[in-house]
This record gives C-alpha cells, sequence and structure tokens, in this order.
C-alpha cells in the first residue's frame, strides 16, 4: 500500500508542478515579431503587443529605468528597430524554449562568430494572443 500511495504522491506532485509536461505553446506570435524586428516595422511589432504590455530592458540601455509599459513601448522599439539597427537585427539567430503554456523563453544572437556579437534571451508571456510581458537579458560581453 506504502507504494501505491508514493506513486500517486509522485504523479500528483509532477502534475500540480508541471514537472515533465510538454507544453506546446504558440510562437507564431514571436516569428511575426523577429520578422518585424529584422525589417524595422515598429507598427507590426507593436501590433504584437497588449495596450497594457510590460517591458523590463537592462536599466539604461534604451532609458534610466529600463521599464516600458503600455504605449511606452514605442519608444523602446524606436530605438532597437531604428534603421541603424536593423543591420544588426537581420543577422538575429532565434531558437524557442516552452516554459509554460503561455511562456516562451527566446535565445537570440546577432552578428554571430564576430567581434560585434551580442547574445540573450527574452522572456514573454503572452495572453489573448497578445504579448503581455517581456524582459530582455543581454549576456555580459566576452
Amino acid at each position: 500500500m506504502g507504494n501505491a500511495v508514493s506513486k500517486i504522491a509522485a504523479i500528483l506532485a509532477v502534475s500540480l508542478l508541471g514537472l515533465g509536461t510538454a507544453y506546446a505553446a504558440d510562437t507564431s506570435i514571436l516569428d511575426h515579431h523577429v520578422a518585424n524586428m529584422k525589417s524595422g516595422n515598429i507598427d507590426g511589432i507593436l501590433s504584437d503587443y497588449a495596450p497594457d504590455t510590460v517591458i523590463v530592458t537592462p536599466a539604461g540601455m534604451v532609458s534610466p529605468s529600463g521599464v516600458f509599459v503600455g504605449k511606452d513601448a514605442r519608444k523602446l522599439f524606436n530605438v532597437l528597430a531604428a534603421p541603424k539597427n536593423v543591420p544588426g537585427n537581420k543577422t538575429m539567430e532565434t531558437k524557442y524554449e516552452t516554459l509554460a503554456p503561455d511562456t516562451i523563453k527566446m535565445t537570440w544572437v546577432q552578428f554571430k562568430g564576430t567581434k560585434d556579437q551580442v547574445s540573450g534571451y527574452d522572456v514573454f508571456v503572452v495572453r489573448g494572443g497578445k504579448i503581455a510581458f517581456q524582459t530582455v537579458i543581454v549576456d555580459a560581453k566576452k
């Protein structure tokens, strides 16, 4: 009886914690986001975001706080998708990892294999077909 209870407890823990669960989040919104980043289409980028989105970037990268809420997202993408940054965006390679049904980690690299290489990852929370939250982590230069 103790062995059966242990198995049931293990199954319950896996179910509650999501361990061993293979999530299949819809990454099409991120494909759209990346395509618009590469082309510099700011309106296309913003169309993927919820009106009350929250985006957290490294402080000082674009703004002192690094936090963009709602309509302030345009300020961020006016910089990241500016014509001078599009060549770097075009070199971006991405890989997705689904963390939960609504949460996707996107690992990215620009200028791969060159002295200008920059890499990092973003974590996106997608709700109702829109990006509700994003955080940007840039790897330290080596």
